[in-house]
């Protein structure tokens, strides 16, 4: 019997251990990663080196007093502060010692280094002999555009000259000779204004002097005045505004020779605008003597043109 109890105590306290082993071990289990620490964290905290890191490179912690850091900062700013005002008076008493022996400052760059040496700065500036010096040895090159001008004030020249030819241009003279051709209705009728202003228009006639329409050089009704279109009925004139209620029996083109321009061009445009305004008005081309227009009398005016050219 004693040894059954001896054997049941043994197997109770193994059942104790087992149970407070099993109870630690799920108590470490259950602690998260961020509290566990190895053994071996502090022993290598504690070793450091001569600078006092340790093997993570983590120095000792120091506290240092705000009064403390003001007044070393402000000892260290200061220090070199006062260096280099030392070091700029120095520099100060050996340019005003050199300055009468190398460089005659004028009275602009003296004040300027008056300025300077509050700022603890020295800015020297040239000498007015220096300038002198480089002058000298510099060469003056010439200038590079003169090639340019000079092409410019030739053009500009033969532009004039061009303008004063046209300004000189000799007058035309009295008329050797007049290109006639007239546009007339048919029997029994007559050519409305109505239907002649905008024809004249398309054409590009334009009223202008004497108060008949002209056909000038230029479409817009500038130039010289090419040929002319008069009412062939006396006086000869139109009125623009009474287009509408006006009426004629016919309407006559003249050209005057010699003529501003080609004299065979400006009669072929004035030959197309008799045609043109004959087949809006319903009208009949004849020449100068009221003969019906043939191709016989076209080449006579062409040969009229030509013996005046």
């Amino acid at each position: 019997m004693e040894n059954l109890q001896l054997v049941l105590l043994l197997l109770g306290a193994i059942a104790i251990i087992a149970v407070l082993v099993h109870g630690f071990w799920s108590i470490r289990k259950q602690q998260p990663k961020g509290f566990k620490q190895s053994p071996m964290t502090d022993i290598n905290r504690e070793r450091r080196d001569s600078q006092g890191f340790d093997n993570d490179g983590i120095g000792e912690v120091r506290i240092i007093k705000a009064q403390s850091d003001e007044s070393t900062v402000t000892e260290q700013s200061i220090e070199p502060l006062m260096a280099e005002a030392g070091a700029t008076a120095n520099v100060d008493t050996v340019f005003e010692s050199n300055v009468d022996t190398t460089f005659s400052l004028t009275e602009a760059p003296t004040q300027k280094a008056a300025r300077a040496a509050k700022t603890t700065r020295v800015e020297p500036s040239l000498s007015e002999a220096e300038p002198d010096v480089l002058t000298e040895d510099t060469p003056i090159q010439p200038s590079l555009f003169g090639a340019d001008e000079s092409i410019l004030s030739t053009e500009a020249a033969q532009e004039s000259f061009v303008a004063d030819e046209v300004e000189q241009e000799q007058p035309l003279g009295e008329p050797q000779d007049v290109l006639v051709l007239h546009v007339v209705a048919k029997e029994g009728e007559e050519l409305n204004g109505a239907e002649l202003l905008p024809c004249l228009l398309t054409l590009n006639f334009k009223f202008g002097e004497m108060n008949i329409f002209h056909r000038h050089e230029d479409n817009a009704g500038t130039g010289k005045v090419l040929f002319s279109m008069a009412n062939m009925v006396k006086p000869g004139v139109f009125d623009p505004d009474s287009m509408e209620q006006f009426s004629t029996q016919g309407v006559v083109l003249f050209m005057t020779l010699p003529c501003h321009g080609d004299a065979l061009r400006n009669f072929s445009i004035m030959l197309n605008s008799a045609h043109q305004i004959a087949d809006d008005l319903s009208g009949i081309v004849l020449d100068g003597g009221r003969d019906t227009w043939l191709d016989s009398t076209k080449q006579n005016y062409i040969q009229r043109i030509r013996a005046q050219v």
